[in-house]
């Protein structure tokens, strides 16, 4: 994730600490144990919450086996090997911290709901869970046309016809793009599709919702397993 931009890259990662820290005060939870990151990437927030936490045991989980083995020499961290269907992630525990930058703003909407799923069972009592997803504000630069978010620029009616008339709107990457997967590209969901997906867990509270929370741009949904 690093494009040559020290200052925003650092910048990023300290954003998504902040959002942490907000949800904690929210959730009245002072410190972690076990932190999953997923996806890690190569540490671009990992490296924050090394620092945040210092005692915490870290799990960094990637479908780039290369990322997970670089957070695992350079953090410490458990190495897992993710999957695109979330039944075939073995995580080696259970977490009290699981931070979600930018996975479900990248999947359709059953696979969401899966992951949102394989979330909270992997959350202890009283664990955190935040994740994030685009909102209004992608919304709005899809349509006015200041962003295309790698989305061939005729795709984008439909997929904001999808977003408007049913809160969620999803469309692959071009074909021509090389991803694990077709089935990988860009969603938005709206805050009220992001509700009614906490509203189906009887035992998560939300304890944070921030449009544009994470580097001015993506929602971040803060939520507690009671």
């Amino acid at each position: 994730m690093f494009k040559g931009n020290s200052d925003h890259y650092f910048a990023v990662g300290q954003s998504a600490l902040d959002c942490i820290r907000v949800s904690m005060l929210a959730a009245k939870i002072t410190t972690f144990t076990d932190i999953l990151d997923m996806p890690s990437g190569h540490g671009r927030i990992l490296r924050h919450l090394q620092a945040a936490f210092p005692e915490a045991r870290l799990t960094a989980c990637d479908i780039e086996v290369d990322a997970v083995d670089f957070c695992s020499h350079t953090f410490g961290a458990s190495p897992v090997y993710a999957n695109e269907l979330p039944g075939d992630i073995r995580l080696p525990s259970s977490y009290d911290l699981i931070y979600v930058g930018s996975l479900l703003t990248h999947l359709d909407e059953a696979r969401c709901a899966d992951f949102l799923k394989f979330f909270r069972s992997a959350l202890r009592k009283k664990g955190l869970l935040l994740f994030t997803t685009q909102g209004r504000f992608v919304a709005k630069c899809m349509r006015e046309g200041s962003g295309t978010y790698g989305l061939l620029p005729e795709s984008i009616p439909k997929l904001l016809l999808d977003y408007e008339s049913r809160d969620f709107g999803y469309l692959n990457y071009p074909k021509k793009k090389k991803f694990v997967s077709e089935n990988y590209g860009i969603s938005l969901a709206s805050p009220r599709w992001v509700f009614t997906q906490i509203e189906k867990m009887d035992d998560m509270r939300l304890v944070t919702f921030t449009e544009q929370g994470w580097d001015n741009h993506q929602d971040v949904v803060g939520c507690v397993r009671v």
